[in-house]
Protein backbone atom coordinates (compact mmCIF):
# COMPACT_ATOMS: atom_id res chain seq x y z
CA UNK A 1 0.00 0.00 0.00
CA UNK A 2 2.85 2.48 0.83
CA UNK A 3 4.41 1.53 -2.31
CA UNK A 4 1.04 2.49 -4.32
CA UNK A 5 0.14 5.62 -2.90
CA UNK A 6 4.05 7.02 -3.16
CA UNK A 7 3.29 6.34 -6.70
CA UNK A 8 0.37 7.85 -7.23
CA UNK A 9 1.73 11.00 -5.34
CA UNK A 10 4.27 10.44 -7.63
CA UNK A 11 2.28 10.84 -10.48
CA UNK A 12 0.37 13.86 -9.61
CA UNK A 13 3.38 15.89 -8.71
CA UNK A 14 4.61 15.29 -12.25
CA UNK A 15 1.10 15.92 -13.81
CA UNK A 16 1.53 19.67 -11.48
CA UNK A 17 4.81 20.31 -12.75
CA UNK A 18 3.81 19.07 -16.51
CA UNK A 19 0.65 21.74 -15.82
CA UNK A 20 2.58 24.98 -14.61
CA UNK A 21 4.82 24.68 -18.13
CA UNK A 22 7.25 22.32 -16.60
CA UNK A 23 8.22 25.32 -14.17
CA UNK A 24 9.01 24.18 -9.83
CA UNK A 25 6.17 24.08 -7.87
CA UNK A 26 6.36 27.11 -5.46
CA UNK A 27 6.70 26.20 -2.12
CA UNK A 28 3.67 27.12 0.79
CA UNK A 29 5.31 30.07 2.87
CA UNK A 30 5.07 29.11 6.87
CA UNK A 31 2.70 30.92 8.29
CA UNK A 32 3.45 32.82 10.84
CA UNK A 33 2.44 32.38 14.94
CA UNK A 34 -0.11 34.75 15.94
CA UNK A 35 -0.93 35.43 19.88
CA UNK A 36 -4.29 33.27 21.03
CA UNK A 37 -7.58 35.31 21.30
CA UNK A 38 -10.28 35.00 23.24
CA UNK A 39 -12.35 31.89 21.68
CA UNK A 40 -9.46 30.91 19.41
CA UNK A 41 -9.50 26.52 19.63
CA UNK A 42 -7.09 24.95 21.77
CA UNK A 43 -3.03 25.03 20.69
CA UNK A 44 -2.72 21.92 18.95
CA UNK A 45 -1.53 18.95 20.77
CA UNK A 46 2.82 18.66 19.94
CA UNK A 47 3.61 16.82 16.62
CA UNK A 48 3.92 12.83 16.46
CA UNK A 49 7.97 12.98 17.17
CA UNK A 50 9.78 12.93 13.27
CA UNK A 51 10.34 9.32 11.84
CA UNK A 52 13.74 9.48 10.39
CA UNK A 53 13.92 8.58 6.82
CA UNK A 54 9.98 9.79 6.07
CA UNK A 55 9.56 12.82 3.96
CA UNK A 56 8.79 16.25 6.10
CA UNK A 57 5.28 17.36 4.77
CA UNK A 58 3.31 20.75 6.07
CA UNK A 59 0.35 21.54 5.00
CA UNK A 60 -2.19 24.49 5.74
CA UNK A 61 -5.86 24.05 6.08
CA UNK A 62 -8.34 26.71 6.27
CA UNK A 63 -11.57 27.03 7.85
CA UNK A 64 -14.46 29.01 9.17
CA UNK A 65 -14.12 30.55 12.78
CA UNK A 66 -16.65 28.26 14.55
CA UNK A 67 -15.04 25.05 12.76
CA UNK A 68 -11.23 25.44 14.10
CA UNK A 69 -11.31 22.56 17.05
CA UNK A 70 -13.47 20.76 14.87
CA UNK A 71 -10.99 20.76 12.16
CA UNK A 72 -7.65 20.16 14.52
CA UNK A 73 -9.34 17.05 15.68
CA UNK A 74 -9.56 15.99 11.74
CA UNK A 75 -6.22 17.16 10.75
CA UNK A 76 -4.93 15.53 13.73
CA UNK A 77 -6.62 12.34 12.73
CA UNK A 78 -5.18 12.05 9.35
CA UNK A 79 -1.29 12.77 10.91
CA UNK A 80 -2.12 9.74 12.81
CA UNK A 81 -3.75 7.49 10.00
CA UNK A 82 -0.23 8.34 8.07
CA UNK A 83 2.12 8.29 10.61
CA UNK A 84 4.40 5.86 8.62
CA UNK A 85 4.29 7.11 5.36
CA UNK A 86 5.38 11.02 6.38
CA UNK A 87 6.31 13.18 8.85
CA UNK A 88 3.15 15.85 8.53
CA UNK A 89 2.30 19.02 10.19
CA UNK A 90 -0.96 20.78 9.22
CA UNK A 91 -1.40 24.18 10.72
CA UNK A 92 -4.82 25.82 10.80
CA UNK A 93 -6.06 29.01 9.41
CA UNK A 94 -9.43 31.20 10.36
CA UNK A 95 -11.17 32.21 6.93
CA UNK A 96 -14.70 32.70 6.03
CA UNK A 97 -15.89 30.23 3.27
CA UNK A 98 -17.60 33.46 1.88
CA UNK A 99 -14.50 35.31 1.68
CA UNK A 100 -12.03 32.53 0.62
CA UNK A 101 -12.16 32.76 -3.36
CA UNK A 102 -10.98 37.02 -2.74
CA UNK A 103 -8.48 36.12 -0.07
CA UNK A 104 -7.02 33.39 -2.44
CA UNK A 105 -6.79 35.35 -6.05
CA UNK A 106 -4.75 38.38 -4.19
CA UNK A 107 -2.03 35.76 -3.53
CA UNK A 108 -2.53 32.20 -4.66
CA UNK A 109 0.91 30.98 -3.73
CA UNK A 110 0.23 32.73 -0.29
CA UNK A 111 -2.94 30.75 0.42
CA UNK A 112 -3.89 27.39 2.32
CA UNK A 113 -3.38 24.06 0.57
CA UNK A 114 -6.85 23.10 1.39
CA UNK A 115 -9.41 25.35 1.97
CA UNK A 116 -13.25 25.42 2.36
CA UNK A 117 -15.46 27.49 -0.13
CA UNK A 118 -18.74 28.03 -1.75
CA UNK A 119 -20.49 26.16 -4.70
CA UNK A 120 -20.69 29.93 -6.78
CA UNK A 121 -17.18 30.47 -6.25
CA UNK A 122 -15.73 27.72 -7.85
CA UNK A 123 -15.83 29.00 -11.43
CA UNK A 124 -13.71 32.19 -10.96
CA UNK A 125 -11.22 29.54 -8.56
CA UNK A 126 -10.98 27.22 -11.88
CA UNK A 127 -10.37 30.04 -14.46
CA UNK A 128 -7.27 31.27 -12.01
CA UNK A 129 -5.98 27.83 -12.33
CA UNK A 130 -6.09 27.75 -8.47
CA UNK A 131 -8.08 24.33 -8.21
CA UNK A 132 -6.22 21.15 -8.31
CA UNK A 133 -8.37 18.76 -10.34
CA UNK A 134 -9.33 15.76 -7.87
CA UNK A 135 -6.90 12.84 -9.63
CA UNK A 136 -7.13 10.38 -6.45
CA UNK A 137 -10.16 8.28 -5.92
CA UNK A 138 -12.27 9.98 -7.92
CA UNK A 139 -14.70 7.81 -8.96
CA UNK A 140 -14.97 6.94 -5.28
CA UNK A 141 -15.74 10.94 -4.17
CA UNK A 142 -18.21 10.91 -6.88
CA UNK A 143 -20.28 7.93 -5.78
CA UNK A 144 -20.10 8.53 -2.57
CA UNK A 145 -21.69 12.16 -2.85
CA UNK A 146 -25.37 13.69 -3.97
CA UNK A 147 -25.26 13.76 -7.75
CA UNK A 148 -26.27 17.69 -7.52
CA UNK A 149 -23.26 18.55 -5.66
CA UNK A 150 -21.01 16.39 -7.84
CA UNK A 151 -22.46 18.50 -10.76
CA UNK A 152 -21.87 21.48 -9.19
CA UNK A 153 -18.04 20.52 -8.47
CA UNK A 154 -17.46 19.48 -12.08
CA UNK A 155 -16.06 21.68 -15.24
CA UNK A 156 -15.95 20.25 -18.24
CA UNK A 157 -16.25 16.98 -17.36
CA UNK A 158 -13.21 16.82 -14.51
CA UNK A 159 -14.19 17.06 -10.68
CA UNK A 160 -12.27 19.95 -9.36
CA UNK A 161 -13.62 20.06 -5.79
CA UNK A 162 -14.87 17.80 -3.18
CA UNK A 163 -18.19 18.26 -1.82
CA UNK A 164 -18.48 18.97 2.02
CA UNK A 165 -22.12 19.91 2.47
CA UNK A 166 -25.51 19.95 0.24
CA UNK A 167 -27.10 22.27 2.46
CA UNK A 168 -26.23 25.67 1.11
CA UNK A 169 -30.03 26.80 0.34
CA UNK A 170 -33.06 28.39 2.67
CA UNK A 171 -36.61 27.36 3.46
CA UNK A 172 -39.28 29.22 6.06
CA UNK A 173 -39.09 29.01 9.61
CA UNK A 174 -41.77 29.57 11.65
CA UNK A 175 -43.53 29.88 15.69
CA UNK A 176 -45.46 26.96 15.32
CA UNK A 177 -47.78 28.63 18.32
CA UNK A 178 -49.04 31.22 15.55
CA UNK A 179 -48.92 29.07 12.14
CA UNK A 180 -50.81 25.88 11.29
CA UNK A 181 -49.08 23.52 9.24
CA UNK A 182 -51.72 24.64 6.12
CA UNK A 183 -50.57 28.26 7.44
CA UNK A 184 -47.51 27.90 6.41
CA UNK A 185 -48.03 26.48 2.57
CA UNK A 186 -48.82 30.27 1.33
CA UNK A 187 -47.30 33.30 2.13
CA UNK A 188 -50.27 35.14 1.89
CA UNK A 189 -52.10 33.19 4.92
CA UNK A 190 -48.89 33.40 6.81
CA UNK A 191 -48.77 37.37 6.74
CA UNK A 192 -52.14 37.47 7.52
CA UNK A 193 -51.77 35.96 10.54
CA UNK A 194 -48.94 37.73 11.39
CA UNK A 195 -50.68 41.30 10.73
CA UNK A 196 -53.68 39.46 12.78
CA UNK A 197 -51.30 39.43 15.97
CA UNK A 198 -49.52 42.33 15.41
CA UNK A 199 -46.50 40.55 14.43
CA UNK A 200 -44.29 40.29 10.90
CA UNK A 201 -42.79 37.69 8.70
CA UNK A 202 -39.59 38.27 6.76
CA UNK A 203 -37.32 37.60 4.26
CA UNK A 204 -34.10 39.55 2.75
CA UNK A 205 -35.33 41.44 -0.51
CA UNK A 206 -31.59 42.94 -0.64
CA UNK A 207 -29.91 40.41 -2.16
CA UNK A 208 -30.61 38.34 -5.16
CA UNK A 209 -29.60 34.95 -4.11
CA UNK A 210 -33.10 34.92 -2.19
CA UNK A 211 -35.26 36.90 -4.62
CA UNK A 212 -34.73 34.63 -7.46
CA UNK A 213 -37.28 32.26 -5.54
CA UNK A 214 -39.83 34.49 -6.67
CA UNK A 215 -38.59 34.62 -10.02
CA UNK A 216 -38.32 30.57 -10.72
CA UNK A 217 -41.71 30.43 -9.30
CA UNK A 218 -42.41 31.68 -13.04
CA UNK A 219 -39.94 29.75 -14.99
CA UNK A 220 -37.53 33.01 -15.06
CA UNK A 221 -33.73 33.04 -13.76
CA UNK A 222 -30.23 34.01 -14.11
CA UNK A 223 -27.39 31.91 -15.67
CA UNK A 224 -23.72 31.60 -16.24
CA UNK A 225 -22.86 31.72 -20.15
CA UNK A 226 -20.79 30.21 -22.27
CA UNK A 227 -17.48 32.87 -21.35
CA UNK A 228 -17.67 31.59 -17.76
CA UNK A 229 -17.94 35.69 -16.74
CA UNK A 230 -21.34 37.24 -18.38
CA UNK A 231 -24.65 36.37 -16.97
CA UNK A 232 -27.37 35.09 -19.02
CA UNK A 233 -30.88 35.99 -17.91
CA UNK A 234 -34.42 35.59 -18.90
CA UNK A 235 -35.87 37.79 -16.06
CA UNK A 236 -37.72 40.54 -17.83
CA UNK A 237 -39.24 38.23 -20.24
CA UNK A 238 -43.31 36.89 -19.86
CA UNK A 239 -44.25 37.61 -16.03
CA UNK A 240 -41.02 39.31 -15.58
CA UNK A 241 -42.99 42.21 -14.71
CA UNK A 242 -45.78 40.34 -12.52
CA UNK A 243 -43.30 38.81 -10.27
CA UNK A 244 -41.82 42.47 -9.49
CA UNK A 245 -45.24 43.55 -8.82
CA UNK A 246 -45.82 41.00 -6.87
CA UNK A 247 -42.50 41.17 -4.55
CA UNK A 248 -44.11 45.10 -4.05
CA UNK A 249 -47.28 44.12 -2.96
CA UNK A 250 -45.90 41.72 -0.33
CA UNK A 251 -43.42 44.94 0.76
CA UNK A 252 -46.16 46.93 1.58
CA UNK A 253 -48.33 44.27 3.62
CA UNK A 254 -48.38 45.06 7.47
CA UNK A 255 -47.47 41.53 8.48
CA UNK A 256 -44.04 41.80 6.24
CA UNK A 257 -41.19 43.53 6.60
CA UNK A 258 -37.85 42.95 4.21
CA UNK A 259 -34.97 41.94 6.41
CA UNK A 260 -31.46 41.16 6.39
CA UNK A 261 -29.44 38.20 8.38
CA UNK A 262 -28.89 40.30 11.64
CA UNK A 263 -32.03 41.86 11.43
CA UNK A 264 -33.95 38.82 10.88
CA UNK A 265 -32.54 37.28 13.93
CA UNK A 266 -32.66 40.58 16.12
CA UNK A 267 -36.65 40.07 15.48
CA UNK A 268 -36.79 36.27 16.07
CA UNK A 269 -35.52 37.51 19.70
CA UNK A 270 -37.45 40.46 19.95
CA UNK A 271 -40.68 38.35 19.81
CA UNK A 272 -41.35 40.74 16.28
CA UNK A 273 -40.84 38.15 13.86
CA UNK A 274 -42.48 34.83 13.89
CA UNK A 275 -41.39 33.53 10.51
CA UNK A 276 -39.10 34.18 8.13
CA UNK A 277 -36.94 32.78 4.78
CA UNK A 278 -33.33 31.78 5.54
CA UNK A 279 -30.99 28.78 5.95
CA UNK A 280 -29.93 26.17 8.66
CA UNK A 281 -27.18 28.49 10.31
CA UNK A 282 -30.16 30.37 11.94
CA UNK A 283 -31.81 27.28 13.15
CA UNK A 284 -30.09 27.66 16.54
CA UNK A 285 -31.09 31.12 16.69
CA UNK A 286 -34.81 30.28 15.87
CA UNK A 287 -34.94 27.60 18.21
CA UNK A 288 -33.62 29.05 20.77
CA UNK A 289 -36.66 31.78 20.64
CA UNK A 290 -39.01 29.63 20.05
CA UNK A 291 -38.25 26.71 21.78
CA UNK A 292 -40.69 23.70 21.18
CA UNK A 293 -42.62 26.11 18.82
CA UNK A 294 -39.56 26.06 16.63
CA UNK A 295 -40.81 24.93 13.42
CA UNK A 296 -39.21 24.62 9.83
CA UNK A 297 -40.81 23.82 5.97
CA UNK A 298 -40.65 24.25 2.54
CA UNK A 299 -41.22 28.31 0.84
CA UNK A 300 -44.95 28.71 0.13
CA UNK A 301 -46.59 29.60 -2.57
CA UNK A 302 -47.19 33.08 -3.24
CA UNK A 303 -49.74 35.24 -6.03
CA UNK A 304 -48.56 36.18 -8.87
CA UNK A 305 -51.11 37.64 -11.54
CA UNK A 306 -53.87 36.62 -9.52
CA UNK A 307 -52.53 33.05 -9.29
CA UNK A 308 -50.61 30.74 -6.24
CA UNK A 309 -47.71 29.54 -7.66
CA UNK A 310 -44.74 27.67 -5.84
CA UNK A 311 -42.19 29.69 -4.90
CA UNK A 312 -38.69 28.21 -6.19
CA UNK A 313 -35.18 28.57 -4.56
CA UNK A 314 -31.72 28.11 -4.42
CA UNK A 315 -29.61 24.70 -2.89
CA UNK A 316 -26.26 24.49 -3.20
CA UNK A 317 -22.91 23.10 -1.84
CA UNK A 318 -20.31 23.86 -0.04
CA UNK A 319 -16.91 22.49 -1.33
CA UNK A 320 -13.41 21.76 -0.19
CA UNK A 321 -10.64 22.90 -2.29
CA UNK A 322 -6.87 21.93 -2.85
CA UNK A 323 -4.63 24.66 -4.02
CA UNK A 324 -2.74 23.16 -7.31
CA UNK A 325 0.27 25.96 -6.05
CA UNK A 326 0.53 23.36 -2.91
CA UNK A 327 4.10 22.19 -2.47
CA UNK A 328 2.49 18.71 -1.52
CA UNK A 329 -0.52 18.83 -3.71
CA UNK A 330 -0.73 14.53 -3.17
CA UNK A 331 -1.19 15.09 0.32
CA UNK A 332 -3.39 17.94 0.41
CA UNK A 333 -5.48 16.35 -1.80
CA UNK A 334 -5.37 12.91 0.71
CA UNK A 335 -6.15 15.97 3.33
CA UNK A 336 -9.19 17.66 1.05
CA UNK A 337 -10.73 13.80 0.86
CA UNK A 338 -10.49 12.61 4.76
CA UNK A 339 -12.19 15.79 5.82
CA UNK A 340 -15.24 15.62 3.21
CA UNK A 341 -15.19 11.33 3.72
CA UNK A 342 -18.79 9.77 5.44
CA UNK A 343 -17.08 9.77 9.11
CA UNK A 344 -15.91 13.48 8.82
CA UNK A 345 -19.27 14.87 7.13
CA UNK A 346 -21.11 13.13 10.31
CA UNK A 347 -18.91 14.83 12.81
CA UNK A 348 -19.79 18.37 11.15
CA UNK A 349 -22.87 17.69 11.41
CA UNK A 350 -23.18 16.78 14.67
CA UNK A 351 -20.29 19.80 15.38
CA UNK A 352 -21.65 22.17 13.42
CA UNK A 353 -24.95 21.18 12.19
CA UNK A 354 -24.14 21.53 8.73
CA UNK A 355 -25.79 19.38 5.96
CA UNK A 356 -24.10 16.18 4.29
CA UNK A 357 -23.85 16.03 0.78
CA UNK A 358 -22.52 12.37 1.56
CA UNK A 359 -25.44 10.16 0.02
CA UNK A 360 -24.92 7.79 3.73
CA UNK A 361 -24.60 10.44 6.07
CA UNK A 362 -27.57 12.45 5.15
CA UNK A 363 -29.34 9.26 5.52
CA UNK A 364 -28.77 9.07 8.46
CA UNK A 365 -31.87 9.05 11.69
CA UNK A 366 -30.29 12.02 13.15
CA UNK A 367 -30.23 14.08 10.58
CA UNK A 368 -33.57 13.04 9.11
CA UNK A 369 -34.66 14.37 12.16
CA UNK A 370 -33.63 17.63 11.96
CA UNK A 371 -36.03 20.74 11.13
CA UNK A 372 -33.93 22.54 8.96
CA UNK A 373 -32.42 19.76 7.13
CA UNK A 374 -35.68 18.27 6.40
CA UNK A 375 -37.23 21.36 4.98
CA UNK A 376 -34.12 22.28 3.18
CA UNK A 377 -35.09 17.91 1.63
CA UNK A 378 -38.88 19.29 1.04
CA UNK A 379 -37.73 22.19 -0.81
CA UNK A 380 -35.59 20.78 -3.00
CA UNK A 381 -37.57 19.56 -5.23
CA UNK A 382 -38.20 22.94 -5.96
CA UNK A 383 -34.83 24.66 -6.04
CA UNK A 384 -31.64 24.00 -8.02
CA UNK A 385 -28.22 25.32 -8.36
CA UNK A 386 -26.98 29.19 -8.90
CA UNK A 387 -24.15 30.22 -10.29
CA UNK A 388 -25.06 33.26 -12.44
CA UNK A 389 -22.25 36.03 -13.91
CA UNK A 390 -20.58 38.72 -11.23
CA UNK A 391 -23.06 41.36 -12.96
CA UNK A 392 -25.79 39.38 -11.59
CA UNK A 393 -25.92 40.53 -7.64
CA UNK A 394 -25.77 44.39 -7.69
CA UNK A 395 -28.23 45.28 -10.04
CA UNK A 396 -30.86 42.67 -8.30
CA UNK A 397 -29.65 44.30 -4.69
CA UNK A 398 -30.85 47.98 -6.55
CA UNK A 399 -34.51 45.81 -7.88
CA UNK A 400 -34.39 44.48 -4.45
CA UNK A 401 -34.09 47.27 -2.56
CA UNK A 402 -36.39 49.56 -4.31
CA UNK A 403 -39.09 46.81 -3.90
CA UNK A 404 -38.10 46.95 -0.69
CA UNK A 405 -39.67 50.57 0.15
CA UNK A 406 -42.87 49.73 -1.67
CA UNK A 407 -41.08 50.94 -5.17
CA UNK A 408 -41.85 54.76 -3.35
CA UNK A 409 -41.38 56.42 -7.02
CA UNK A 410 -44.07 54.27 -8.41
CA UNK A 411 -41.56 52.80 -11.44
CA UNK A 412 -43.51 51.09 -14.15
CA UNK A 413 -42.48 47.07 -12.70
CA UNK A 414 -41.28 46.37 -16.03
CA UNK A 415 -39.33 49.41 -16.19
CA UNK A 416 -37.64 47.91 -12.81
CA UNK A 417 -36.82 44.86 -13.95
CA UNK A 418 -35.64 45.98 -17.39
CA UNK A 419 -33.18 47.92 -15.83
CA UNK A 420 -31.93 45.50 -13.92
CA UNK A 421 -31.48 43.35 -16.49
CA UNK A 422 -29.61 46.16 -18.10
CA UNK A 423 -27.17 46.49 -15.57
CA UNK A 424 -26.56 42.82 -15.59
CA UNK A 425 -25.83 42.86 -19.12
Amino acid sequence: MKKVIAILLALVLCMAVIACGGEDTPATPTPQPTPQQPGDPDPPPPPPTPQPGLENVTLTLWGGEYDQNMLRSMADAFIALHANEANITINLGVESESTAKDTILTDVQAAADVFAFPDDQLMELYLAGVLQEVLLNTNDIIAANAAGSVEAATVDGKLYAYPMTADNGYFMFYDSSYFSAADVQSFDKMMEVAAAAGKRITMDFGSGWYTIAFFRAKGLDAWLEADSVSTGTNLNGPGGADVVQAMIDIAKNPGFIALGGDEFITGINDGSIIAGVGGPWWSGDAAGAWGGNYAATKLPTYTVAGSQVQMGGVLGSKFVGVNAFSEYVGYAMLLAEWITNYENQVLRFETVGQGPSNIQAAASPAVQANHALAAMAAQANYSGFFNPGGSYWDPMGTLGAIIAQGNPDNTDPQVLIDNAVNGMR
